[in-house]
């Protein structure tokens, strides 16, 4: 049983060592951890023409920026959510391989005391 509960736990200490980085849980949420910074929306300039004509290829620069970093999110929430579905499948198989062993186990002893023959006092 002990070299069971041994691989279990040498197991999942291997599962984080592979796992690659993921996003921050924060108080607020989750953040990506590979994607840099949310680009920030530019404002719109009304003063004059090229003002305007140049807050236009901002806003234009912006949205590009926008799509990558917002692909770059998705694809690291995807991963982290994979990576949290396979860690918590990888536990639940530990622990049923953990409770059958440990049945077995009081299987065997059960079946043990039960053949052993009987000692009466004084023998």
């Amino acid at each position: 049983m002990m070299t069971l509960l041994r691989l279990a736990i040498f197991s999942g200490l291997c599962l984080g060592a592979v796992s690659s980085t993921a996003g921050t849980l924060t108080k607020d949420g989750w953040e990506p951890s590979e994607c840099g910074p949310k680009p920030i929306a530019p404002a719109l300039n009304y003063d004059s023409v090229p003002g305007f004509n140049d807050s236009v290829a901002a806003i234009n620069t912006w949205q590009q920026e926008a799509l990558v970093y917002y692909s770059c999110m998705t694809k690291e929430a995807n991963a982290d959510v994979k990576r949290i579905h396979d860690k918590v499948e990888q536990q639940q198989k530990d622990h049923k391989d953990l409770v059958e062993s440990i049945n077995a186990e009081t299987l065997d002893v059960k079946q043990r005391v039960e053949n052993a023959p009987v000692v009466q006092p004084g023998q």
